[in-house]
């Protein structure tokens, strides 16, 4: 793995560790074992490597989605609930998406953009996929698809915060499993 695909990897550790606001340059060069100059050849400022963070997390949802786009709506919701289960299973990390959100106001407007732009293309996803299921008479129709996406992204991300700080990845477990039965008509 060249020098920029392991800043990115240690990046995403550090970010899903400790938050945006809460690593530098000089913390990677230290993991990686090469000076922080180093860094700037592939990374001009902090700013851009949280965009590439943000494209790199923006690709590994686009091929996750073509993974689970086989399968029956209800059983991709249930997989993208599962997502954040093992991110808490991994050190009890946040996921990225929440990470960021936590630091947005201290985010350069660039990165708040592209953000914005990821939750998005999350949000149109599982809005496709619960119209999909509610086809199915899968989910309920008590909320629009619009609002259960919302909710859905919200219980996960602060199941996520719950469970780092009960220190427990069952907890983030138990909270998707109870959304989904909650979905389910």
């Amino acid at each position: 793995m060249d020098t920029k695909s392991q800043a990115i990897e240690t990046g995403k550790a550090l970010l899903q560790l400790k938050g945006f606001n809460g690593f530098s340059f000089q913390d990677i060069a230290d993991e990686l074992g090469i000076r922080k100059a180093s860094l700037h050849y592939h990374f001009s400022s902090k700013e851009e490597l949280g965009l590439a963070l943000i494209a790199d997390y923006e690709d590994a949802f686009s091929q996750w989605c073509k993974t689970v786009e086989d399968l029956d709506p209800m059983d991709q919701l249930e997989k993208f609930c599962l997502i954040f289960y093992r991110i808490s299973q991994d050190n009890l990390k946040i996921c990225p998406t929440g990470v960021f959100c936590s630091d947005y106001n201290t985010l350069p407007i660039s990165m708040q953009k592209r953000l914005g732009q990821f939750h998005k293309i999350q949000s149109k996803w599982l809005e496709k996929t619960i119209t999909a299921a509610r086809k199915n008479n899968d989910v309920i129709k008590t909320l629009s698809p619009k609002e259960l996406a919302t909710m859905i992204i919200a219980n996960a991300q602060g199941s996520l915060q719950l469970a780092r700080m009960h220190e427990t990845s069952a907890l983030a477990k138990n909270s998707v499993a109870n959304l989904l039965k909650l979905l389910k008509s």
